[in-house]
C-alpha cells in the first residue's frame, strides 16, 4: 500500500504533486525497502575530503545496515572498509579520530592495517588463521568536488555521471580548494530521514519556523528555484551579508548576495556562500529516527574572515538547527494520524518534488522527472563569480 502511494506521487509533475503518505515516514516494511533500494544502491555522502587530512584519520558511519569506515592510509589514499571485525563481528571504530598505526579490534585485539589486511592474531596457539582470507571487505569510494561518497553497489554509475551538470555551481564557489573544516557535529532526531531532507531543501518554512533567525537574513520571499531533476536540484536565495557591519565604527547597510542550496540525494544538502560552505548529512537509523551531521569548510586563504563569521553566528546556527529539529519531530508526531493526509506541494517546494521523483527512480526504476532550468541558472554560467 505504501509503495503504491509513493509510486503514484513520484510520478506527479510539479504543480500537481502531493506530499508523501504519512505511512512513508513510519512503516517498518517500507523503511527496509528504502534501505535496500535507496541507500544500498546509490552513492551516499560521508564527509569532506578535507575532514580527513592526515594518514590514519577516519570517519565511521552506518549505511543500509553496513558498518563502514572511511580511512586515509599512509599512502595518502582514502578507502572505505568494512568496520566489522572478521573474527566475531565487533564494530572496530567509532565516530571520528586517528588510528595512529593500526586498526585494533576492541574485543580480542585482532589487528588490521590501514588497507584492511589482517596483521596480527593474539594468542592464536596452534590454530592457523589465513590472514589473506580474513581481510576487511572494501567498498567503492569516490571523491567529487571535495566531497567523499561511498556506494555499497558495485554497479552504481561513476560520480561524474551521477552529478553531471552540477560542476559549474561547485566550481564557481571554489569548493575543491576548501582546506579548512570544523569538527563534524552529529545529532539524533526523532524523525524519519525524509522529513529532514525535505525540510533542508526548501525555504518555504523560513518565515514561520525561523522567524527570528534565518528569516532575518535570508527571507522566504527571496528564495527561488534554479535548476534540477530527480538526480539533484539547485535552489537559492538572497542573503544579507553583514561582513562590513562587523568591522569599524561605521555601520553600512549589509550587501545582498546570492547563496545556493544544492540537494544531492539521498542524504546531502550543501549550502554555498562566498568563501565558505555548510553541509548537512542525513542517515536513517530507523523508520522514525535519523542521524543528522553538519560541517563547515572554507578556502584556506579565507579562513580568518570566514571563520570569524562562523564563530560570530555559531549560536545563531545552533538555534536555527534546533528549530529545524523541533519542526521535523513535530511533523513525525503528526504522521501517526489516520484521518489526515498530506496535501498539494507549492512552487517553493519544487525541490521536494524532485526529491520524491528521485525516490521513484531508485525504488521503481522509473524516472518521471524533466530537467528544468530557470533564468536564475544563467547567473552561474561561465567563469565569473555570481553576485
Amino acid at each position: 500500500m505504501v509503495l503504491n502511494e509513493v509510486r503514484r506521487i513520484a510520478a506527479q509533475p510539479p504543480g500537481r504533486a502531493d506530499a508523501l503518505p504519512f505511512d512513508a515516514y513510519r512503516d517498518p516494511d517500507y523503511f527496509e525497502v528504502e534501505q535496500r533500494e535507496v541507500f544500498g544502491r546509490d552513492w551516499v555522502f560521508v564527509c569532506m575530503d578535507a575532514d580527513l587530512p592526515q594518514p590514519g584519520d577516519y570517519h565511521a558511519l552506518k549505511i543500509a545496515d553496513e558498518h563502514v569506515v572511511v580511512l586515509r592510509g599512509a599512502d595518502g589514499e582514502l578507502r572505505a572498509l568494512s568496520n566489522v571485525c572478521r573474527h566475531r563481528g565487533a564494530v572496530l571504530l567509532e565516530h571520528s579520530g586517528n588510528i595512529k598505526n593500526n586498526v585494533v579490534c576492541p574485543y580480542h585485539a585482532w589487528t588490521y592495517t590501514d588497507t584492511g589486511l589482517l596483521r596480527g592474531v593474539p594468542f592464536s596457539g596452534d590454530v592457523d588463521v589465513d590472514k589473506r582470507e580474513h581481510c576487511l571487505p572494501e567498498f567503492r569510494l569516490g571523491t567529487w568536488c571535495g566531497l567523499v561518497f561511498v556506494s555499497l553497489n558495485d554497479e552504481a554509475p561513476p560520480l561524474e555521471e551521477r552529478f553531471r551538470g552540477l560542476e559549474r555551481y561547485f566550481s564557481r564557489y571554489q569548493v575543491e580548494s576548501y582546506e579548512y573544516t570544523t569538527p563534524i557535529g552529529i545529532e539524533h532526531w526523532q524523525a524519519n530521514w525524509k522529513l529532514a531532507m525535505e525540510n533542508f531543501v526548501e525555504g518555504y518554512h523560513f518565515f514561520a519556523v525561523h522567524q527570528k533567525t534565518v528569516e532575518t537574513a535570508a527571507s522566504t520571499r527571496d528564495c527561488f528555484y534554479v535548476e534540477g531533476r530527480a538526480d539533484w536540484s539547485v535552489t537559492g536565495g538572497i542573503q544579507l551579508d553583514y561582513t562590513n557591519t562587523l568591522i569599524g565604527w561605521v555601520k553600512p547597510k549589509p550587501r545582498r548576495i546570492r547563496y545556493l542550496s544544492i540537494c544531492l540525494p539521498p542524504n546531502l544538502v550543501v549550502n554555498l556562500y562566498e568563501g565558505y560552505m555548510g553541509w548537512v548529512r542525513v542517515l536513517p537509523t530507523g523508520p522514525t529516527t535519523c542521524e543528522t551531521a553538519t560541517g563547515f569548510c572554507a578556502v584556506q586563504g579565507g579562513i580568518p574572515l570566514a571563520y570569524k563569521l562562523y564563530q560570530w553566528f555559531s549560536d545563531f546556527d545552533k538555534r536555527t538547527f534546533a528549530e529545524d529539529r523541533a519542526i521535523c519531530e513535530s511533523v513525525q508526531r503528526g504522521a501517526t494520524s489516520r484521518r489526515s493526509k498530506g496535501g498539494r506541494l507549492l512552487e517553493l517546494e519544487r525541490a521536494v518534488v524532485d526529491f520524491h521523483q528521485y525516490l521513484g527512480k531508485q525504488l521503481f526504476d522509473e524516472d518521471h522527472s524533466t530537467h528544468y532550468r530557470t533564468h536564475q541558472a544563467e547567473r552561474f554560467d561561465g567563469t565569473r563569480r555570481a553576485s
